[in-house]
C-alpha cells in the first residue's frame, strides 16, 4: 500500500509524532500532515480491530490539533494508546481518555490565546 496517501499506519503515526516531539516538525506541519492523510474520512488504517482503529482514532485527534488544545507534551499519552495490542481497544481507548481528562484544559486556553495555531478555541 505504498505511496497511497489514504491508508495511514501507526508506525507512520509514531514516526509523525517523535518528529513533532523532536523539534523536527513544528506543529503546523504535524496538523497539515494530519489534515492531508484524514481527508474528510477517506483515510484507511492498518490496525482495524473489528470497527475500531487505534490509528483512527489517534489520526482524528491530530486532524482538529486546535480543537483539542493537543501540545507536543501530550506526545507520549498518544504514543501509549498507538501501543494498545489488538483485541484492547476499548481498554486502551478508556486509558487514553481518562489521561486526557486528567490534562489542565482551562490552563492551556489562557496560555494559548494568542498562538494562533490555537486561539479561535481559546475564549
Amino acid at each position: 500500500m505504498d505511496g497511497n496517501d489514504n491508508y495511514v499506519t501507526r508506525g507512520e503515526l509514531i514516526r509523525m509524532l517523535q518528529s513533532w516531539q523532536t523539534g523536527e516538525l513544528a506543529t503546523q506541519q504535524l496538523w497539515d500532515w494530519a489534515s492531508h492523510r484524514f481527508q474528510a474520512g477517506r483515510a484507511d488504517f492498518d490496525d482495524w480491530d473489528g470497527e475500531e482503529s487505534v490509528a483512527r482514532e489517534v489520526l482524528t485527534m491530530f486532524d482538529s490539533l486546535d480543537l483539542h488544545l493537543v501540545l507536543v507534551e501530550d506526545v507520549p499519552l498518544h504514543l501509549a494508546f498507538l501501543q494498545t495490542p489488538i483485541g484492547a481497544f476499548g481498554e486502551g481507548r478508556s486509558a487514553w481518555h481518562a489521561a486526557l481528562a486528567a490534562l489542565d484544559y482551562a490552563a492551556r486556553r489562557r496560555n494559548l490565546r494568542e498562538d494562533p495555531i490555537y486561539a479561535l478555541y481559546c475564549d
